[in-house]
C-alpha cells in the first residue's frame, strides 16, 4: 500500500459528474481520521449563477471553513472554461499565483483536496490545461465518473490521457449510482476497473436529497464513510489515518 500523500487532484470525466461531491465526501472522511484537511479550488466560474459556491457546499459538509481568498485564487462570472470565462473579464490566469497558495496550503494541512474544473483537458491558459496544473502541483489524481451508458469510454480517455501525461491515476470514484440500475449500470463498474487498470474507490449512491447549490448535504457523510472508507484502505496504509473510521 501507499503511504498518504501530502496531495489528491479531484477530476472527472466532465462537468456535472459530481467532483464536488467526491472532494466533500473524501474531506469528511479524511477529518473523521483525524487529519487536517485542506480543500483548494483553483478556479470558481459561474459566480454571477445563484446557490452557494462548492467551497461552500464543502465548508457545510465538513464543517471546516475555507477563506476563498486563500482557498480560491480565480473566480470569474462566467460558467465557462478557466481560459474562456478568464478572456472575457481580460485577465490573466497565473500558474505560479496557483502554485503558491496550493504550497501555503500544505504546509499547514496534513494532506489538500484539489479540485479541479471540468476535465483534465480543459483550458486554463493558452499553453496549458488542467493536466498540467496537476503535473505542476505534483499530484496524483482521484477520477469521478458516472454510472451509465458512455462512461466507459469517457473514463478510459480521461485514465489514458492521464497515464500517457505521467499522471499517476490513485482510482475511479462512481457518483450518483441509482438504486435501480438498468443492464449497463449494473456490468459498468467492474469493466470500468478492467479497463483502466485502477480500482473502484467507492461508489456513491443517488441521494435524492443531496442538492450542492442549495447546500443540501443530504446523506452524503454517511454515505462517505460508508463507501468509501473501505476501498480507500486497500489503496493508502491504514496504520496512518484509516484506523479511527468505522
Amino acid at each position: 500500500m501507499n503511504p498518504l500523500p501530502s496531495g489528491i487532484f479531484i477530476t472527472g470525466t466532465d462537468t456535472g459528474v459530481g467532483k464536488t461531491v467526491v472532494t466533500a465526501a473524501l474531506a469528511w472522511c479524511l477529518k473523521r481520521s483525524g487529519l487536517n484537511v485542506g480543500v483548494m479550488k483553483p478556479f470558481q466560474t459561474g459566480t454571477e449563477l445563484p446557490g452557494l459556491s462548492d467551497l461552500a457546499f464543502i465548508e457545510r459538509l465538513t464543517g471546516e471553513s475555507y477563506p476563498i481568498e486563500d482557498h480560491c485564487p480565480y473566480r470569474f462570472l462566467h460558467p465557462l472554461s478557466p481560459l474562456a470565462a478568464s478572456k472575457i473579464e481580460e485577465r490573466e490566469i497565473s500558474i505560479e499565483k496557483i502554485r503558491g497558495a496550493y504550497d501555503r496550503l500544505s504546509d499547514n494541512h496534513d494532506i489538500v483536496l484539489v479540485e479541479g474544473a471540468g476535465g483534465l483537458l480543459v483550458p486554463v491558459t493558452e499553453n496549458s490545461t488542467m493536466a498540467d496544473l496537476a503535473r505542476e502541483l505534483g499530484l496524483s489524481l482521484i477520477v469521478v465518473t458516472r454510472p451509465g451508458l458512455g462512461t466507459l469510454n469517457h473514463t478510459a480517455l480521461t485514465v489514458e490521457s492521464a497515464t500517457s501525461g505521467g499522471l499517476p491515476v490513485l482510482g475511479l470514484v462512481i457518483n450518483n449510482f441509482p438504486d435501480e440500475t438498468d443492464l449497463a449500470e449494473r456490468t459498468n463498474p467492474a469493466l470500468l476497473s478492467d479497463m483502466t487498470g485502477r480500482p473502484i474507490l467507492g461508489v456513491l449512491q443517488h441521494d435524492s436529497s443531496l442538492f450542492v447549490e442549495e447546500g443540501k448535504v443530504g446523506d452524503l457523510r454517511e454515505n462517505a464513510v460508508h463507501s468509501l472508507v473501505p476501498s480507500l484502505g486497500g489503496v493508502f496504509d491504514t496504520a496512518d489515518f484509516l484506523s479511527q473510521l468505522k
